[in-house]
């Protein structure tokens, strides 16, 4: 883990390319193993920011065991990331922050914790 869900009202196809660029940005910056990575992108959401559903933006939900530090960051990076990709203003993605416990997380059936 960490688990990377983007929900975005832009009409974009949802490339490999994408996903790959997603997921390498995403341990990178928190230096976790690729491997851990799950990203899922949906595209052409209802969606409605500052009230208008035809402003492009991204709602973003980012899980991860631990951020050692690298929240900011992140939230950076994951904005324009958005921005590049869905041609989303700024002020146009909102970004939840989940830090979950090592014992709630498993993959391969295994726990982290």
């Amino acid at each position: 883990m960490p688990y990377l869900t983007i929900d975005t009202n832009a009409d974009v196809a949802v490339t490999d390319a994408m996903l790959s660029e997603a997921s390498s940005l995403v341990a990178s910056t928190l230096g976790k193993p690729i491997s851990y990575v799950v990203v899922k992108i949906d595209s052409s959401r209802p969606m409605a920011f500052g009230g208008r559903a035809e402003t492009p933006g991204a709602l973003i939900e980012m899980r991860s065991i631990g951020y050692g530090g690298k929240k900011s960051e992140l939230a950076e990076k994951l904005t324009a990331f958005a921005g590049n990709q869905f041609n989303a203003d700024a002020a146009n993605v909102a970004i939840h922050f989940i830090d979950m416990p090592a014992d709630s997380a498993a993959q391969g059936g295994h726990l982290f914790g």
